[in-house]
């Protein structure tokens, strides 16, 4: 199996599409009315439509897929992406032994991380 991607259902494409691309930067390669291919670095991130949202769950705890975007410098990044009014589920930032994170939700509830790796 080669190049895998990340599939999110959103419930709404045209909000969702401003925050990945606007918000956390990620660049958009192509384009349908029920599709969007976006690329976070080497890696395929596709959106469809639902209207559902996200499942309810403990973070960390219950089965779940979460993108987890690499920053230099993770309080900068918490505080640029609050002032972009996005929801962090941790208020402040956890460690792990590889890092420092911090998990947030995109438009439609889905949770995602921003992750300082130790140098």
């Amino acid at each position: 199996m080669d190049n895998p991607a990340t599939l999110l259902i959103v419930q709404n494409l045209q909000q969702s599409k401003a925050f990945y691309i606007d918000i956390l930067g990620l660049e958009l390669i192509s384009e349908t009315d029920s599709c969007l291919k976006l690329l976070a670095g080497n890696h395929s991130v596709l959106m469809f439509q639902g209207t559902l949202p996200a499942s309810k769950y403990e973070h960390g705890y219950n089965a779940s897929s979460t993108l987890v975007f690499s920053v230099k410098n993770l309080d900068e990044t918490i505080k640029e992406l609050k002032c972009h009014n996005v929801e962090f589920i941790h208020q402040t930032p956890n460690a792990n032994d590889r890092g420092r994170y911090a998990a947030f939700k995109d438009p439609s509830g889905i949770v995602h991380e921003i992750f300082e790796p130790y140098d």
